[in-house]
């Protein structure tokens, strides 16, 4: 098979492959569509969640953590500006539907009936991105659980030289970081009744910012982008075309193509920010939402992440600042001088989950991230 016809046999086997999934019997039972969002899931819903892949390293008795590194991303965040007016657009297309099939006399019976009476709960917002409470509840808590987890890293008084909290200049990273900080070091100071503590939170520049947003500092990156964002859309079209037409066939509205898009977002933020799953999460199957969330997931995989080695190869600096702060902590070690230490490091971009047990220290690295 030429090299000309591969896209096109690409493109076959997706749609056999769509409808094949799309014609199923999804499997209901025990279904959480908020465990299905692709980065838009929240912490305390996914962070359970096993699936038997991975087991842990067998720690010998005489091991005993020496350094902690935690790369995590920002926590849940409100819709950004421009999501905001994309929802604004869905409202106002639903609304000439409705009368559209209002006016042409169609069966109703079908629509869903919040349909008829939905706002966006965005409506009239100028400003979007920033951090929601959830977002600050599930950083706070993970610092929490980071203390609990490996308290004899937390003996030693506070200072900023030991315990280096980093953040990239974005608000929504820099607020999940003080969060994180605050359940950290809970309990440890004296201000206030629950006696919370001052602690030092660093950033450098976006623009040059090359740790944590070198994804804005990568010219190669930004070119890559912006010519595969076309393809990726172009792959994502034929899933979000049938089951556009498993809507309109359902509910007997002539749903569009960016509809479809619209309703899957408004789907994720109802059920990750509101916790709402029986409106426009209800418009589809397991099956779709499993479909939907794969578009996702090859977006993120082509212009994020491993679909490309540019994506991860101008991450090495963080990669190497990691490597090299471990390096220290092990030479400490061996001199008799323990310095441990926290690099918490916000970044919006995705990145991967990995434990690493060796010798005689313990190193637990996080490393995760969300889409712009």
């Amino acid at each position: 098979m030429g090299k000309e016809a591969m896209p096109g046999f690409v493109l076959l086997f997706l749609l056999l492959l769509l409808r094949v999934l799309i014609h199923s019997d999804a499997d209901e039972e025990g279904f959480d569509v908020r465990q299905h969002l692709s980065t838009v899931s929240r912490y305390d819903v996914v962070k359970d969640i096993s699936d038997n892949s991975f087991v842990p390293s067998k720690i010998p008795d005489q091991c005993t953590p020496i350094h902690l590194n935690l790369v995590a991303r920002h926590g849940t965040r409100a819709p950004t500006k421009k999501r905001m007016r994309e929802l604004e657009s869905l409202e106002a297309h639903l609304e000439v539907l409705l009368q559209d099939a209002k006016e042409l006399k169609l069966p109703l019976q079908k629509v869903p009936a919040w349909l008829w009476k939905w706002e966006s709960p965005w409506r009239g917002k100028h400003k979007g991105g920033e951090i929601t409470s959830e977002g600050e509840a599930e950083l706070f808590n993970l610092g929490i659980r980071s203390r609990e987890r490996f308290p004899e890293l937390f003996n030693e008084d506070y200072h900023p030289d030991v315990y280096l909290i980093k953040t990239t200049q974005v608000p929504r990273a820099s607020a999940s970081a003080v969060a994180f900080g605050m359940g950290l070091f809970s309990g440890k100071g004296n201000l206030g009744p629950q006696h919370h503590r001052a602690f030092a939170v660093t950033s450098e520049s976006r623009a040059s910012d090359i740790m944590l947003r070198f994804h804005d500092c990568c010219q190669n990156y930004k070119a890559f982008r912006k010519s595969q964002e076309p393809t990726v859309h172009k792959l994502k079209e034929p899933i979000l075309d049938e089951i556009m037409r498993a809507l309109v066939r359902r509910y007997e509205l002539n749903f569009t193509r960016q509809d479809t898009s619209s309703l899957w977002f408004l789907c994720k933020q109802e059920a990750s920010l509101l916790n709402i799953t029986g409106q426009a999460c209800a418009l589809f199957s397991p099956s779709e939402v499993a479909l939907l969330e794969w578009t996702d997931d090859l977006e993120l995989f082509i212009l994020k992440g491993y679909g490309n080695s540019l994506n991860y190869r101008m991450g090495v600096p963080l990669l190497e600042d990691v490597v090299q702060s471990m390096e220290q902590a092990i030479k400490s070690k061996e001199g008799k001088s323990l310095e441990h230490g926290i690099s918490y490091v916000l970044s919006c971009f995705v990145l991967f989950l990995k434990q690493t047990w060796a010798a005689i220290f313990f190193r637990f690295e996080i490393l995760m991230g969300s889409h712009e």
